[in-house]
């Protein structure tokens, strides 16, 4: 607004008001939107900036805003943006779309997209912040439009506080991480690597569960290894009740529907879940994929009809109750954080598990 009152040129087709820009000479308008995407439906739009998305969590917002182009013949969307902290979002899904698009330049048969130009400035590896000769990777305007000596500042800060480390690494760095308290950085937990159970024909499996009451997700797990394969691999399912999908992807800002929609999430009729649903899980990995499962983990507060159920189908001998605490979960978080790091953790890519890994956060117990 202050740019158009500055020009007499501007000011003879624009028409600044007090929450918008008008242009009688084309019908137009140019206006900040509200976060509310269940207010936007029916936008008529030619062009569109999309500032910081890596804080948005509706992705709703962004399709209401992509879809509202439909009928424009050259529309243009802007996307503004330094790495954050949301994961499985807006952010992640252009990022992912950029990345591929750039490894298919090359490649005949790679992801090709004419419409989409990504310009990403970036670190290439997460150390790289402490060495001054790697800066401008990220910074193509350091020295000019962003003082060297104040990212100087900012950067010896940080060595000398862990704490702001993150908040450096994706404002100034373009590195994409977890929130501030998580267990783990996106860098040490992000593995795209996937395989086909139905090839690799494991024997055996070891599983592992989390009921919920109503509202949080009840997960479950089995993990298996291969001969001569240092390897971890991970079957999992979600499970949410039916009523509460729509109601927990609007309020959460989560995707549970898309994650349904995908296969990744179960839903169950109501609004709970019923855990025989879980009991079916664990057989369907038995029964049709033939793996056996000799113990299977579980909270020992989880419902006592539940684990009655389960030792009915695999044996009293099967259910293993585990200690939620920080005696007992301390060193396996440890092994596992470092299997992660080294991508000895297959989890096939799964979107909700990377959520809830980048959303794991630690409490140290001074104790131990």
């Amino acid at each position: 607004k202050r740019m158009v009152k500055k020009s007499p040129v501007l000011l003879k087709r624009i028409k600044p008001l007090v929450r918008e820009l008008n242009a009688d000479f084309n019908d137009s308008t140019f206006k900040p939107l509200g976060s509310d995407s269940e207010t936007l439906d029916g936008l008529n739009v030619h062009g569109a900036m999309m500032d910081e998305i890596h804080a948005w969590k509706d992705k709703n917002l962004y399709d209401v805003i992509v879809d509202g182009t439909s009928s424009r013949e050259q529309p243009m969307i802007f996307m503004i943006t330094t790495a954050g902290t949301i994961r499985e979002s807006v952010y992640d899904m252009k990022y992912e779309e950029a990345e591929m698009l750039l490894n298919g330049l090359d490649d005949p048969d790679g992801y090709k997209d004419d419409r989409f130009l990504p310009i990403i400035y970036e670190l290439d590896k997460r150390e790289e912040w402490t060495d001054n000769t790697k800066w401008k990777k990220a910074n193509p305007g350091l020295g000019t439009i962003k003082k060297i000596d104040q990212l100087e500042t900012k950067v010896n800060k940080a060595k000398a506080n862990s704490l702001l480390v993150k908040n450096l690494l994706t404002k100034d760095f373009n590195i994409r991480e977890t929130s501030t308290e998580a267990w783990l950085t996106f860098e040490q937990l992000n593995n795209k690597a996937t395989f086909d159970v139905a090839k690799l024909k494991p024997s055996y499996g070891i599983g592992g569960c989390d009921l919920s009451s109503t509202t949080d997700l009840t997960a479950a797990k089995v993990i298996f290894m291969l001969p001569n394969d240092p390897h971890v691999y991970v079957l999992q399912m979600y499970w949410l009740p039916e009523d509460l999908l729509e109601q927990r992807s609007k309020e959460d800002k989560i995707p549970y529907n898309l994650w349904a929609e995908q296969g990744i999430l179960r839903t169950t009729p109501g609004n709970s879940v019923h855990y025989k649903f879980v009991t079916q899980w664990f057989l369907e990995v038995r029964d049709e994929l033939g793996i056996y499962i000799p113990w299977i983990g579980y909270d020992r507060w989880s419902a006592k009809y539940w684990v009655e159920e389960m030792e009915g189908y695999f044996g009293k001998e099967a259910m293993i109750p585990v200690a939620q605490g920080k005696q007992t979960l301390s060193s396996p978080m440890k092994l596992l954080g470092a299997d992660l790091e080294s991508n000895l953790v297959n989890y096939n890519n799964n979107s909700i598990d990377k959520w809830c890994l980048s959303n794991t956060a630690i409490d140290v117990d001074k104790n131990l």
